[in-house]
Formats: structure tokens, C-alpha cells, sequence
């Protein structure tokens, strides 16, 4: 799946995030967001929650307008697969004229000067019903696969916009956390210069927080790139102007759990059932399988040739055109071809059975795909929510580690640098944790796709 038709819809109810930016979250917001995109550029950066990211996707996607383009043009196709079957009406007038030597159906030779007038209606049926009814099958199944391709492809661009608007967040929790314990460091900082001037503490302590204030600028300026990038990778997904600023709506990140735990033979029995790509793939096979009908009963069936022709005709010798009349002409033959595309055509039937087992075989391969995506999804998401756990535990520990080292520090047991370290152990415990909630929640994102919903 991609790192991109209906599958998290239901996901946006389970959502129970605190909100902290303007949301844009109704119909009317995203037709608005749209509206006015190419002035944000030059406004203030734009923010948007998960909702509105999943409905800008689905809506605003060139390779799902491809998709559904193509699907378009399928069943187009088969319309006129099925239109093969009525017969063609021509509407036409014509002159003729001969001037010289004729030879009549005895076989005499004159001279002759005469003259022909025509005008009338020609319906022609030229039906070879085998062939037309195979191919209009077949191409009802190739619309049928182009149908579900095009919804593979808009979830696949959805679920991409939902991984980027995660990285989105996740960099801005790294950023304020970043920025929280920078300003805890410049705290303290002040606190040691004072100290220093008072003569309670030493100048290379002072000396030693100033670097870790400097290394956490670096971090923070490195935090905001990730962010920036982030930012530009989400606009890429959405079809905004690249250089929009885009800002996660929600600052805080909350496990969301989207999917009961199952048993992963039932989940992949569940994707089989519903993913849009195996639906696609036993289409394309079915297709195969008529086109395989279609080289071995086709031919058997007689090709069927009528037309009737009505109309006036007129004419006679030079300077003596006659009179205009009504003509009637018509006919009607049946017929078998032999040879190739008719009848002992082995290779043509070699063919279709060949491409029949490669579908087969491509159909096979989509399956094993798909139960690798959701044993990978579901893997993904018990670790994440594990590691959740376990960061929880962390931050607890790092926490009660910082007090400590605060209290030891103040009652001057303690030294600057076991506080500083303690502070950064309980600033790499957040950060885990925050990312091992996006972790978990881009995972359940996936699951849900993988599983079809």
C-alpha cells in the first residue's frame, strides 16, 4: 500500500482528540478551503484536522480523476460492444452514366449512351453473434475491474493523505515539546545566573546549561524543518499550492483505536472478501475466461449478412432520363470462416486459455499481497499500541527522575548536569511516546484499508 473509495469514513466518529486550532470540518468548509487556496499562500498558515484532509484527498486527486477517467472510458466500451449488435442504417443518391461500347447478356457489342438516377435507404446487418456476445461480456467485466480499481486507487490516495497529515502531527507534538523544555532549560538558566551572581552556584554550571540551551535551538530549528517537510509532503497528497503552510488542527495525540482485535485468519478472510483489488482482479480473470468462450463457441456459430435497400431509381438513354420508381433490393446469407478467428483455429484458442491461467495466477498473487498487508497492518498496530504502553511508563519514570534530581540539586546534593540529563531523558520519553501514538493510529488507518472497510 502506498506510504493511497468510503474505507475511514466511520473512523472520523471514533476520533476523540482535543482541539486547539480552527477546524474545518463541514461540507460547507472544504468547497470554502478550496475557494480560497491560492490566497492562503500569502496568508496565514493554513490548518486542517484529519477530516477535512480525507475529503480534500478523496476530491482533489489527479490519479483518482485518472482512475475514475479510465472506468469512464471502460464503459464506454462496453456500450458499444452492445451497440455492435444493431444493425447500420445509410441514407445516400447517386448518378451513373456510360457513354461508348456495352456488351448485353447475349453477348452482343453496341454502342449505348445512357443515363442512371438513384436516391434511397440501405439497412445492413452484418452479425457475427458469437464474436459480439463474448466481447460484450468481456468488456462488461473489464469496466466492472476498471470500477474497482478506481475505488482501490481513492483509498490508496486517502489512506497517503491520512499517513501524511499523521507525520504532519507528529512533528508538531515534536516541536512543542522541543519548545516546552527549551524554555524549562532558559528557566533554569536564569535561575543559575543568579545564583552565579550570588555566589551559590559555579559559572561552569551556568557555562553548561547555556550549551544545552544552544544544542535544544539546534533541535528545535531541526523539529521545524521535519515539520515544513511534512507540511510539504501533505500538500503534494491534497493538490495544494506547494508552498502553503500547512498546520496540524490538533495538537495533542490521543490513541484511537479503530479496530477490535480479531484473529488474524478472520481479518484476512474479511480483506479477500472486500478489498476493491481482489474484486478487480477475479474481473479481469472472468474477462479472460469469455474471451477463452469466445475462441472456442464463436466460430461454431454462423455469421449471419442482410440488408434491404429502398428507395427511387431513374434513368434511361442520353436526353430521355424516364420517369422516377420506387426499388426494392434485398438479401440475406449466413456463413462459417475457416481458418484464423473462425473455425480449427487451434492458436487463437492456445491464446485465450493462456491468458485465462495468467489472470488466474495474477489473481493468486494479488491475494497473497493482500493477506501480507493486513498481517503487516495488524503487526504494526499490537506493537504500537505496546510500545504506547511501555513509553507510558517511561515518561513516569523520567518524570519522577526530573523531581529528584531538581530536589537533590536545590538542597546541593545534587549537580546541574544530573538534572539536565534527567531533563532530556524525560524529553526523549515524550517524544517516543508521541510517536508511538501516530505510529498506532497511522497503523489502525492502514488496518482499516487493508481489511476493506
Amino acid at each position: 500500500m502506498r506510504h493511497g473509495r468510503q474505507p475511514l469514513r466511520n473512523s472520523l466518529d471514533l476520533l476523540r482528540i482535543g482541539l486547539s486550532w480552527p477546524v474545518f470540518v463541514s461540507r460547507a468548509g472544504v468547497v470554502l478551503l478550496l475557494l480560497v487556496w491560492p490566497l492562503a499562500a500569502w496568508a496565514e498558515p493554513a490548518f486542517v484536522d484529519l477530516a477535512t484532509v480525507m475529503k480534500l484527498a478523496g476530491a482533489n486527486n489527479d490519479e483518482i480523476k485518472l482512475a475514475e477517467l479510465k472506468h469512464t472510458e471502460s464503459l464506454t466500451e462496453e456500450r458499444l460492444a452492445w451497440q455492435r449488435f444493431w444493425p447500420s442504417i445509410s441514407l445516400g443518391a447517386g448518378f451513373r452514366g456510360h457513354d461508348g461500347r456495352v456488351q448485353d447478356i447475349a453477348g452482343l457489342v453496341f454502342d449505348a449512351s445512357k443515363r442512371q438516377y438513384s436516391v434511397g435507404t440501405e439497412i445492413l446487418l452484418d452479425w457475427s453473434p458469437g464474436n459480439l456476445y463474448f466481447s460484450a461480456l468481456a468488456a462488461r467485466q473489464s469496466a466492472l475491474a476498471a470500477e474497482h480499481l478506481a475505488e482501490s486507487e481513492r483509498r490508496e490516495i486517502v489512506l497517503e493523505a491520512v499517513q501524511r497529515y499523521y507525520a504532519l502531527l507528529a512533528t508538531e507534538a515534536d516541536l512543542a515539546i522541543l519548545d516546552e523544555d527549551f524554555r524549562l532549560t532558559q528557566d533554569y538558566g536564569r535561575q543559575l545566573e543568579g545564583a552565579v551572581s550570588a555566589g551559590t552556584a559555579f559559572r561552569t554550571d551556568a557555562l553548561r546549561v547555556q550549551t544545552e540551551i544552544s544544542r535544544q535551538k539546534r533541535r528545535l530549528r531541526e523539529s521545524a524543518e521535519a515539520r515544513d517537510l511534512a507540511a510539504a509532503a501533505l500538500a503534494e497528497t491534497l493538490r495544494v499550492p506547494p508552498e502553503t503552510e500547512l498546520r496540524a488542527a490538533k495538537a495533542d495525540l490521543l490513541p484511537v483505536r479503530l479496530i477490535a482485535p480479531q484473529d488474524e485468519t478472520a481479518q484476512v478472510a474479511e480483506a479477500t472478501k472486500n478489498r476493491p483489488e481482489i474484486q478487480a482482479a477475479t474481473a479481469v480473470q472472468e474477462a479472460a475466461a469469455l474471451e477463452r468462450e469466445r475462441a472456442r463457441l464463436a466460430p461454431v456459430i454462423p455469421n449471419l449478412r442482410t440488408g434491404y435497400t429502398f428507395g427511387g431509381l431513374a434513368g434511361g438513354i442520353t436526353g430521355n432520363p424516364g420517369n422516377i420508381g420506387d426499388t426494392n433490393d434485398y438479401f440475406v446469407g449466413v456463413g462459417w470462416k475457416i481458418g484464423p478467428g473462425g473455425l480449427f483455429d487451434k492458436q487463437s484458442q492456445n491464446l485465450a486459455e493462456t491468458r485465462k491461467q495468467a489472470a488466474a495466477l495474477q489473481t493468486s498473487q494479488v491475494q497473497a499481497a493482500i493477506g501480507r498487508e493486513v498481517v503487516e497492518a495488524s503487526a504494526r498496530a499490537r506493537s504500537a499500541h505496546d510500545r504506547i504502553l511501555i513509553n507510558e511508563e517511561a515518561v513516569d519514570a523520567a518524570t519522577e527522575m526530573v523531581t529528584l534530581a531538581k530536589e537533590r540539586q536545590a538542597s546541593q546534593v545534587g549537580v546541574v548536569l544530573e538534572y539536565l540529563l534527567a531533563r532530556e531523558e524525560l524529553t526523549r520519553a515524550k517524544q517516543d511516546r508521541a510517536r508511538s501514538v501516530t505510529e498506532y493510529n497511522t497503523a489502525q488507518h492502514e488496518l482499516r484499508v487493508a481489511l476493506g472497510r
